[in-house]
């Protein structure tokens, strides 16, 4: 496979940024955990030893990350109000309440390295849960948001339901084009980093340009984000991020790896995909052949180029703001984020 040379440089990993970066967001970082501590709290002792369970089992906090420092970015001093810590953890358990949901329509078995809450609790709980975890979100958004933030949070809501719906719609279809892969990630992924990245700038007071580039910065680092989320399961190992190589594989899962292999195989090839895909397992030469196949065909690399489009779009976002410690940390999460593929 040819040698990859990524657009940006920067000297640090992806996981040493966002250490960085909370640090940088420290105070903020322990507000927002405090918060979702007191949020969990219910009169029903399953529902706080499950949301505890997935919540603070060792995640990034990338969204609500993204929520303070898109606050501070716009560095308003005028403005002493908490309303980004709030709504950032409103973004979490949004974001918590998907992945609950998410491992029970995926018959996942694990995350960032411990037993999902459905093969811990049964899928019923871990359903209900994070229904539980939706509506403590929307308590936050009345609490500290305005009708502005209400509106953006609660549409995101609908266009992640619409994500997972449209990919479930599509399940093992190989048919299916790069637009739909497109409107599946975005609303999977890139629609929650957006609105992460807008609700912050709100707070933060921003005018109606600077908005538009935290949507622009948020939508396009989502996009991003998840193709390199999707290239590694075909390229990495389980360390670099938490989650072990080959799990799209063994699902089935339709990810732009596949969609560009599928298109440009032969009709013996194509056979081959139709057969390991409509009837997923663990088999090592089966997902041996099919990562030839992705390197035979570069796509991997053209996932890549893909990943580096949006990702310098989501950095040209960031011209309009002053040079600042947190702009400059946005635009190494950004770049160490594609890195990872590296």
């Amino acid at each position: 496979m040819a040698e990859i040379i990524p657009i940006h440089k920067h000297k640090e990993n992806f996981n040493e940024v966002v250490k960085n970066l909370s640090n940088l967001c420290k105070e903020d970082l322990n507000s927002i955990n405090t918060l979702i501590l007191e949020k969990l709290d219910s009169s029903v002792p399953l529902i706080q030893e499950i949301g505890k369970y997935l919540i603070l089992s060792g995640g990034k906090r990338l969204r609500p990350l993204l929520t303070t420092s898109c606050f501070h970015i716009l560095n308003n001093q005028s403005l002493k109000n908490v309303n980004h810590i709030g709504l950032a953890a409103a973004v979490e358990f949004i974001h918590a309440a998907t992945l609950l949901h998410d491992d029970v329509v995926d018959l996942s078995k694990d995350r960032r390295g411990n037993l999902t809450a459905n093969e811990v609790w049964g899928n019923k709980t871990s359903v209900l849960v994070g229904d539980f975890l939706f509506s403590r979100s929307f308590q936050l958004m009345t609490k500290y948001g305005n009708m502005e933030t209400l509106k953006i949070l609660s549409d995101t809501s609908v266009v992640i339901s619409e994500g997972e719906v449209l990919e479930i719609s599509n399940d093992k279809n190989l048919e299916m084009n790069q637009d739909t892969y497109f409107q599946v990630i975005n609303g999977k992924t890139a629609s929650l980093f957006s609105a992460a990245c807008q609700v912050g700038g709100i707070s933060g007071g921003a005018k109606d340009n600077e908005h538009q580039a935290l949507k622009s910065f948020g939508t396009n680092f989502g996009m991003a984000f998840q193709l390199i989320d999707d290239a590694i399961d075909y390229s990495s190992n389980s360390k670099t991020m938490g989650k072990n190589i080959g799990d799209d594989f063994k699902e089935g899962k339709i990810t732009l790896p596949i969609i560009l292999a599928y298109g440009r195989s032969n009709n013996e090839e194509k056979k081959f995909l139709q057969n390991v895909i409509s009837n997923p397992k663990e088999d090592q030469n089966n997902f041996k052949l099919t990562k030839e196949l992705l390197i035979k065909y570069k796509c991997i690399e053209d996932t890549l180029i893909r990943a580096n489009h949006f990702a310098d779009v989501a950095i040209d976002s960031l011209t309009i703001f002053n040079d600042n410690e947190y702009k400059e940390a946005l635009i190494k999460l950004i770049d160490t984020s594609v890195k990872r593929l590296a």
